[in-house]
């Protein structure tokens, strides 16, 4: 026996005992015919390999394989492309700590599915889907689809349905979908802003839409420069823009706005027809719950006060023609208005008011007599002392300038100052009997610098005072018709003016 092995497996016989001659494949097998099931098996394996890998070739999805520690290999990539990509997936630790942390929850028995995973290589994004499938070897296969286009595909449609094909910005449907969304909500420091472009018809008449057009997109950029880290801007009509302000203070709001006026004013002095002019308003919401609707409204509504004082806009063409017809009935003076605009401005500065009490304070100056309209010419021109009938006649007329302002769109707004603007600090004015913070602030500036131009200029009951004069009879009646706050102001400036 010992002969015979030694005969048949020495150095001259000996057989290359390989996997396949082992295992009862290859002709030169000792063991060929002993095996025929395993030899069948195994080709049927190899044949199901062979298979598998033609069908994972196949597969428009990278994928990676994690062990039961979470650790992440690739399985293979379907091209060269994504083999490119696979290499960045691999360094991004942020991307393989996401992928690997799913793969964990995945093996623990819950359901994840990564929507998109964003992958920025050399500026440009890509857009993938991971599944997750936990295998019979407790091993997990992770599936990354490339969903670049679909993606921005999406976008494109998104865009589409709610941004403005001209300016980019969002559209009045998205914009009413974001107020609803805050709609009825306890919500802390929310603003909401109406801006108005002036003058786009006159534009479109005299330089053609296509000019308009540029003025629209312009107006936007500057718009979107000013607001766009604060909130949500959207395009709402032909020459209207409404932005909504998240988490800003209103002194931030103000500043803002500030801003945005000063830049148009750099476009207007670097432009070659720099003609731009925009009007705007705002309301601010502390805290507590928000009525979008209300707050859009009343932002729109000082939008409108403010457009009454741009020159550039109808609505400002309406103040000049009224303005006009009260001058030629000498029921105001152009020269009064201007001398109280400037003063009153300047207190209301020193007071900080805010962009929508400084438009309504302007429109008062102009306006505050308006019912003067209604008043005899034998009584309004009457250079005597009135009677106590002529009194009770022209105190009618801020009653009378109410109900014209109210039946006025553009200066309704005002109805309420125009009515009060009488009244007196102590209580004793008209016609309400209103006294100290009572009496509105805008009302309170007017009745000071109304009475100073009055004392300075010649009217047909008295004729001019001094300035000095009149600022000592201001200061005596600080206190009892006039708010010392407001006097004090008063006082300071008209020194620096060298008034007296």
């Amino acid at each position: 026996m010992i002969i015979f092995m030694e005969n048949s497996y020495g150095q001259k016989n000996k057989k290359n005992f390989s996997r396949d001659s082992i295992i009862g494949l290859g002709e030169d097998s000792f063991r060929k015919n002993y095996y025929p099931e395993l030899q069948n098996k195994i080709q049927d394996l190899e044949k199901i390999n062979a298979r598998n890998k033609a069908i994972i070739s196949t597969i428009p999805d990278i994928l990676l394989v994690s062990n039961p520690y979470g650790s992440l290999s690739p399985v293979t990539a379907a091209s060269r492309d994504d083999d490119y990509i696979l290499k960045h997936f691999l360094s991004n630790s942020e991307i393989m700590e996401t992928l690997s942390s799913a793969a964990l929850k995945v093996r623990m028995g819950q359901s994840v599915y990564i929507k998109e995973l964003k992958l920025e290589i050399d500026g440009q994004s890509y857009y993938y889907e991971a599944r997750f499938h936990q295998s019979e070897s407790n091993e997990i296969l992770i599936m990354l689809r490339n969903m670049t286009e679909r993606i921005i595909m999406e976008h494109r449609l998104r865009d589409l349905v709610e941004r403005d094909n001209l300016t980019n910005l969002y559209n009045r449907r998205c914009f009413e979908e974001t107020m609803n969304k805050f709609n009825g909500k306890e919500i802390e420091k929310i603003t909401a802003v109406s801006i108005d472009l002036n003058g786009l018809k006159f534009i479109n008449d005299t330089l053609g839409h296509l000019a308009g057009d540029r003025i629209i997109i312009d107006t936007a950029n500057i718009i979107r420069e000013v607001f766009e880290d604060y909130g949500h801007i959207s395009r709402i009509g032909g020459d209207e823009f409404g932005v909504i302000l998240e988490n800003v203070g209103e002194e931030e709001v103000e500043k803002l706005l500030n801003i945005l006026s000063l830049k148009i004013e750099q476009y207007n002095f670097t432009a070659p027809n720099g003609n731009m002019s925009v009007a705007y308003g705002y309301s601010h919401h502390t805290i507590g719950l928000v009525n979008m609707e209300y707050l859009f409204q009343v932002a729109d509504n000082n939008m409108y006060q403010n457009k009454l004082l741009k020159k550039e806009s109808t609505r400002g063409t309406f103040v000049k023609t009224l303005m006009k017809a009260l001058e030629a009935k000498d029921y105001v003076s152009e020269g009064h208005v201007v001398r109280m605009e400037k003063l009153a401005v300047l207190i209301g500065e020193a007071l900080f008011l805010h962009q929508d009490q400084m438009d309504r304070l302007i429109l008062l100056t102009k306006f505050h007599d308006i019912g003067k309209i209604g008043i005899p010419d034998s009584i309004l021109k009457k250079p005597e002392k009135l009677t106590e009938d002529e009194w009770k006649v022209m105190m009618t007329h801020t009653s009378i300038g109410e109900r014209i302002a109210l039946e006025s769109l553009e200066i309704k707004d005002i109805a309420p100052l125009i009515f009060h603007h009488h009244e007196r600090w102590d209580g004793t004015g008209y016609p309400s009997g209103l006294s100290k913070e009572d009496i509105p602030i805008e009302c309170r500036i007017l009745a000071v610098v109304d009475s100073f131009d009055a004392m300075t200029n010649d009217r047909p009951y008295h004729k001019a005072m001094h300035e000095a004069e009149a600022a000592k009879e201001i200061i005596a009646c600080s206190g009892i018709f006039y708010d010392p706050k407001i006097v004090d102001i008063f006082y300071g400036i008209a020194k620096e003016l060298n008034l007296i």
